[in-house]
């Protein structure tokens, strides 16, 4: 059997299903590839946006305790621009915390961290076996992109 189609009014015969069968995971496999870059390509830009609003605030010193107000007012203004980004002030801590836990690790490990999405990353961060363990956290991170 084979698959067929029309062209100029002939039926013509074009493809085997081991043909097609060998084209159609092809395709998905250029389809699947192209998810994954996206996705990493999402996780690197939220990553690097999480990053720099946890570097503003590092640098302003805002902490808990005398920044509160600060960062509370934040997550207010910064959700009526972006209501769907997630941006409390805990998130807004948590962004913090992230700049100050890996701005002096490694590049290698700061570029590890950068593709994890965030969920992966905040995990990472309060886990009693990762939080302060650049090692762990290094190896979870590249099993993690490297299983996608």
């Amino acid at each position: 059997m084979k698959y067929r189609y029309m062209a100029n009014n002939k039926d013509i015969e074009v493809i085997t299903p081991i043909d097609y069968n060998e084209l159609l995971q092809q395709a998905v496999a250029v389809l699947e590839n192209a998810r994954i870059a996206i996705a990493r390509s999402v996780a690197g830009n939220v990553s690097n946006a999480h990053w720099e609003i946890g570097k503003l605030l590092q640098e302003k010193k805002l902490d808990s305790k005398y920044g509160a107000g600060v960062v509370e007012r934040l997550s207010i203004d910064l959700k009526q621009r972006y209501p769907k980004m997630g941006l409390s002030p805990r998130s807004l801590w948590l962004m913090k915390k992230f700049y100050c836990r890996f701005c002096n690790s490694s590049l290698k490990l700061q570029q590890a961290v950068a593709v994890l999405p965030w969920g992966h990353t905040a995990e990472l961060m309060s886990n009693k076996g990762t939080k302060d363990n650049d090692d762990a956290i290094l190896y979870y991170a590249i099993e993690t992109v490297s299983k996608g």
